[in-house]
């Protein structure tokens, strides 16, 4: 996961137990911040890409944290925004830890046009402490590239697993899509699979692991109840979804486990309520089947205009 302003995004834990007494400075920008210093001597500098796990608190509750999921790649530029951490990167070393104080009032008042305040994920009053640790420091874009990969090429394989281990857990009969999509068949449908390339329409669900309902097309709330139409291997939508209505048959009612990496991974909507790296459970039904997705309708016919009596 790559990250250009670094306060908008979500991260793991720094563990400063161990870390001797400090006290906060301000960046010019005027952002509290102080540092816990590690061991290792490479300094970051402009061009570098770091490898960063870390926490976010807002009022002083857990918003996000990396734990126990991937780090962020944070390339360095010569650019900063002010009352942001992109203010210090190049006075810090590898194995550093840092936590930094920003209050919303004064990073609105800075940054009025923000993304993140106009959506709504950050609201006046906000206080938010981020804690994190350098774990790398990478000289090139390709070194972290081959980091990168490892590391999300680990976590898939740990996702795979916690998945797994959920369907043991709840004792769960499911069938395994070669991808790692589980399809747990409530209510049998009639005919052939879907497979790929045809057109269908289904109604869903979607919840979490723990049972937050963030999406559906048959609940008022979420105000857009009608059949969901796709073509299936198209792009079209996240590849759990659609493999798993593609294991399905016309009229079934079926329950899909879907791991983070086959859903929204690090970066789902921030208004979906999902966490970066939440493995998903979508009830669906199929309710149509077709070879092919219908023509589009004709466009409108211009009628001719008048011409104006002489």
């Amino acid at each position: 996961m790559r990250i250009k302003n670094f306060l908008f995004v979500l991260i793991a834990v720094a563990t400063l137990a161990s870390c001797g007494k400090t006290t906060y400075r301000k960046t010019p920008g005027g952002m509290p911040y102080k540092v816990y210093s590690g061991s290792d001597t490479q300094r970051i500098a402009v061009g570098n890409i770091i490898k960063v796990h870390f926490t976010r608190t807002i009022k002083d509750s857990v918003d996000y944290t990396t734990t126990g999921s991937l780090p962020v790649y944070v390339p360095i530029s010569a650019n900063s925004t002010p009352y942001d951490l992109s203010e210090i990167w190049t006075k810090l070393k590898k194995g550093d830890s840092v936590v930094a104080t920003q209050m919303m009032d004064t990073f609105i008042m800075r940054n009025p046009q923000h993304p993140n305040f106009l959506s709504g994920q950050f609201k006046k009053g906000d206080k938010i402490v981020i804690s994190l640790k350098i774990i790398d420091v990478f000289a090139s874009d390709s070194l972290a590239q081959l980091d990168e990969a490892k590391q999300k090429k680990e976590w898939e394989s740990k996702e795979g697993e916690i998945v797994a281990k959920y369907i043991k857990d709840k004792n769960i009969t499911a069938q395994k899509t070669t991808s790692g999509v589980y399809v747990e068949t409530l209510t049998p449908g009639t005919g052939n699979v879907v497979g790929t390339g045809k057109y269908v329409s289904v109604n869903y669900t979607g919840t979490t692991f723990g049972g937050f309902k963030f999406d559906s097309n048959t609940d008022s709330a979420f105000q857009h109840v009608a059949p969901l139409s796709f073509t299936t291997a198209s792009g079209e939508m996240t590849k759990g979804f659609d493999d798993g209505v593609q294991m399905m048959r016309k009229g079934e009612q079926a329950r899909v486990y879907v791991p983070s990496s086959l859903a929204y991974g690090a970066q789902p909507n921030p208004q979906s309520g999902i966490k970066p790296y939440e493995n998903l459970i979508f009830d669906i039904v199929v309710l149509d089947i077709k070879d092919k997705a219908p023509p589009p309708p004709p466009a409108p016919v211009q009628a001719p205009q008048q011409m104006p009596q002489q």
